[in-house]
């Protein structure tokens, strides 16, 4: 989120066009200037200015204590996923009622239409929500195109199963979900655990799925969708676990600049590091070229960061000492 630049900048870009207005007023624009850092959002910020700033490794201990977790909490595993959902609710909450409020949707959000179209009569039942981040089954999946090809895949309402309509009764109808945009920031996480009913617990799906560095989220659209700018997307970053279902930890591979290289974060030790680093050597699974499956603790990529190419020097705009609150100076 750190690297995420517009997710704390200051300030706004335009293009000239409505459609590719992006505000970067966000985390450093909350007002926090006579709350105490047991406030999450104020927390965050000077977490944000200290990380940008200090030439050491910097706590979390502040940003942690503001979420009321004690020295247990902060011992024990906790899912990402869930984590960035309870990051993402706590600092709306904080921008409620604040200039800006609509920050983290036009950032994070897209938008996705569930719908019921019968196939012999005009009824079509729909509902457009937001979403923050895509799930994608690993298990059956070789890589994101087939995961997403498999999340729109259309299913068919017959026989015992046809869909009641007000004024037409039963009706063979097509259910689904599509896409109607997608963020300039895109969160994927793959599904690496699942219940195992031979062993009657959760286990990780270390099967090989493989992710690329640049792909077109065009094709998951609906008809109707605004293409009229790329949806074409670049990976910046790449959250790993290593371990097995019952313990291991967390690092991660994260782009600073638009054109730099990929760096490996593992708690204060950061790395450069290769494509092959990133990529092939989080897709799990047996090795292709061996047919072997590594015999130490897999890691997976577990989260995937893609930015949207056409929105790149916005998201990823330099963060100034003028960006920052002075009262955080």
């Amino acid at each position: 989120m750190y690297f995420t630049n517009a997710f704390r900048k200051v300030g706004s870009r335009s293009s000239g066009k409505t459609s590719t207005n992006l505000s970067l007023q966000a985390v450093y624009q909350i007002p926090t200037e006579n709350e105490p850092l047991t406030n999450s959002a104020h927390a965050l910020q000077r977490l944000f200015y200290l990380l940008q700033t200090s030439t050491e490794a910097v706590s979390t201990a502040e940003l942690t204590r503001s979420f009321g977790w004690g020295a247990q909490q902060i011992f024990e595993p906790q899912d990402l996923e869930e984590f960035l959902h309870k990051l993402i609710e706590m600092i709306e909450a904080k921008m409620k009622g604040t200039a800006v409020e609509n920050a983290l949707p036009k950032l994070f959000a897209g938008k996705i239409k569930t719908y019921i179209s019968c196939i012999n009569v005009a009824y079509e039942s729909t509902r457009i929500e937001n979403f923050w981040s895509i799930q994608l089954n690993v298990s059956g999946n070789k890589n994101i195109d087939e995961s997403f090809r498999e999340y729109i895949k259309v299913e068919t309402m017959d026989g015992e199963y046809k869909y009641y309509t007000e004024g037409f009764g039963f009706q063979d109808a097509k259910n689904g979900v599509i896409f109607e945009n997608f963020p300039e920031v895109l969160h994927l996480q793959l599904k690496r655990y699942e219940y195992d009913p031979n062993l009657d617990a959760m286990k990780i799906v270390n099967d090989r799925y493989e992710f690329p560095e640049t792909f077109d989220a065009s094709s998951y659209l609906s008809d109707d969708a605004d293409k009229s700018e790329p949806y074409i997307y670049k990976l910046h970053g790449v959250l790993v676990y290593s371990g097995d279902y019952n313990s291991g930890y967390n690092y991660a591979f994260l782009k600073s600049k638009k054109d730099g290289p990929f760096y490996k974060f593992v708690d204060d030790r950061v790395t450069k590091c290769t494509m092959k680093e990133v990529l092939e050597d989080n897709f799990g699974g047996p090795n292709p070229n061996t047919r072997t499956t590594p015999t130490k603790m897999p890691t997976l990529a577990y989260i995937l960061v893609y930015i949207r190419e056409s929105r790149l020097e916005a998201v990823l705009a330099d963060v100034t000492q003028a960006d920052i609150p002075l009262h955080l100076r």
